[in-house]
Order: C-alpha cells, then sequence, then structure tokens
C-alpha cells in the first residue's frame, strides 16, 4: 500500500506502490479535505504522522491495515453506499470500480471533445500502469461510450471523404 502526502495544488503523492512505483495524481478538493480531517483525527488519537507512515491505520494494535483488510472494508463501503447486495450475494468487487472509472473517464472526453487516445498515457499513469495496454483491459465498452466512438467516427469519415472527393458527403 502506497503512502500519501498532501500537496498545496489538490494532488496526492502515492509512494512506492505495486512494482515500487510512485506518482502524484489530481484529486477533487473534497477529497483531499477528507483526507485532511482523516490525517487530523489519525494525529490527535496518537498514530505516526511522519511522511513515510502507511495512510491507512488503526489503534489495536497501532499499525497500518493490511492489504486483505482494506479490501475486505471497501467491499463494506461498496455495500453500505447500496452498490453491492449482502453477504454472499453476487455485485460489484472493489476492482470493479477501476473499470467504471475507466470508462466514465473515456466517456467524458469524448463529450468534452478530446482525444481519448491522446490522453491514454495520462490514464495509465493515474492507475499506476507502466503502459496504456495494461489500462485498456479495464476499458468496459458501454452503449453510450460505442455512440461517442461512433459519431466521432462518421464526422471524421464524413470530412475526409468530403475532402478527397471535394463533393459533400
Amino acid at each position: 500500500m502506497g503512502s500519501f502526502a498532501r500537496g498545496s495544488d489538490a494532488t496526492i503523492e502515492i509512494r512506492e506502490t505495486k512494482f515500487f512505483k510512485s506518482r502524484r495524481l489530481p484529486v477533487a478538493p473534497s477529497v483531499l479535505a477528507a483526507l485532511h480531517d482523516y490525517l487530523e483525527a489519525r494525529r490527535l488519537a496518537g498514530m505516526p504522522m511522519d511522511v513515510t507512515a502507511a495512510l491507512f491505520w488503526h489503534q489495536q494494535p497501532a499499525a497500518p491495515y493490511s492489504y486483505v483488510r482494506i479490501h475486505q472494508l471497501l467491499r463494506e463501503v461498496i455495500r453500505r453506499a447500496g452498490f453491492k447486495p449482502q453477504e454472499g450475494s453476487v455485485g460489484p468487487r472493489v476492482h470493479d470500480l477501476r473499470h467504471s472509472f475507466v470508462a466514465n473517464r473515456m466517456l467524458a472526453w469524448y463529450r468534452e471533445g478530446v482525444n481519448p487516445q491522446s490522453r491514454l498515457p495520462y490514464l495509465a499513469t493515474y492507475l499506476g500502469h507502466k503502459d496504456i495496454n495494461s489500462t485498456l483491459v479495464y476499458l468496459t465498452i458501454t452503449q453510450e461510450l460505442l455512440q461517442q466512438a461512433g459519431d466521432r467516427f462518421h464526422t471524421f469519415a464524413a470530412n475526409a471523404l468530403h475532402d478527397s472527393t471535394g463533393a459533400p458527403s
């Protein structure tokens, strides 16, 4: 699990994650505020506050959470938020959040008129991947994303056909 450092520019620094990589990520100011509140509560509880300390700690015994325990807690958050049925039922997995994040980011880029291909390296970095091939695994094609891509291609193809023939399409 990486550690956390709060930046002054609404970013967090994730240190030494999978494959010992580190990266600085932009986050919403509300996320930064929530992390700040958590760190203050942790400080008041006497937990370690140095920059090398893991982000998530518990008091009994004072130690960082294990990967397995963090996974269990995130699963419980998903369940309490109403996204996952009760224990024993099939529902979204923690890792499915990455799939949703990638699909929604791609959809937002299409809506904004951005070329998603040019942004894939940034998305790969954000997710902690070494290249876009690892990121593409998380791209779940939704009906709306397919429609956006199709509309973009139609516009491109119509313009290309118009330019090559000199006649409108």
